[in-house]
């Protein structure tokens, strides 16, 4: 079986997704948000490189959703 860059983008952030909603259930943030933002950015390569809209449509405006957050965080610690 051939293992392109593709392949192993999506099986990597498949795996990190749900990861990260087990941090997120345990309360580890920031963590969660950016094991998330990991996932997604594997997931928007893939819609790239594949042209599969749906998943840039679904990924990428989890970066202007949790970015923001992040930084509000930062500043309310």
């Amino acid at each position: 079986m051939r293992c392109n860059k593709v392949s192993v983008a999506k099986w990597t952030s498949a795996t990190i997704i749900p990861i990260a909603m087990v941090f997120h259930v345990m309360g580890w943030t920031p963590w969660n948000s950016i094991l998330q933002m990991f996932g997604a950015a594997g997931w928007v390569y893939v819609g790239t490189k594949t042209g599969e809209r749906a998943l840039l449509l679904n990924f990428l405006p989890q970066f202007f959703i949790i970015i923001p957050g992040l930084i509000v965080l930062w500043y309310t610690r």
